[in-house]
């Protein structure tokens, strides 16, 4: 376990440094770190944020998403001839199935609704 938490927080690390070289950008005369300033009217200004913040509700999901399928194995794994136990079990992994599948959707709403896509 903790050579577990100690490879996710390296992982972690490397990306905190590594990603803001790659989306470095210029905001008139002023150097900006992630939204690129270019368009006159300011829509890839928002959708460059609606991005920003798409991909960090994203990471924080799977992230969620894993730990309770983790949960709902090792409840699953424990429970041996308890029914009750299973039962829940199932539902944790069901309703995380069921929450990433409707995020899902959520993410090509908000693509088809904003012009020039967010994604993509």
């Amino acid at each position: 376990m903790r050579k577990l938490i100690t490879a996710l927080l390296s992982l972690s690390i490397i990306g905190l440094v590594a990603a803001p070289s790659l989306v470095a950008a210029d905001c008139g005369t002023t150097k900006t770190e992630y939204i690129n300033c270019n368009s006159k009217t300011g829509v890839g200004t928002i959708n460059d944020l609606i991005r920003i913040v798409i991909i960090v509700v994203t990471v924080l999901i799977g992230i969620v998403a894993v730990g309770g399928i983790a949960y709902g194995a090792v409840l699953y794994a424990s429970a041996r001839d308890n029914q009750q136990q299973i039962t829940q079990a199932r539902t944790v992994i069901r309703n995380i199935i069921i929450g990433v599948v409707l995020y899902g959707f959520t993410i090509a709403i908000i693509n088809w609704l904003v012009p020039g896509s967010v994604i993509g």
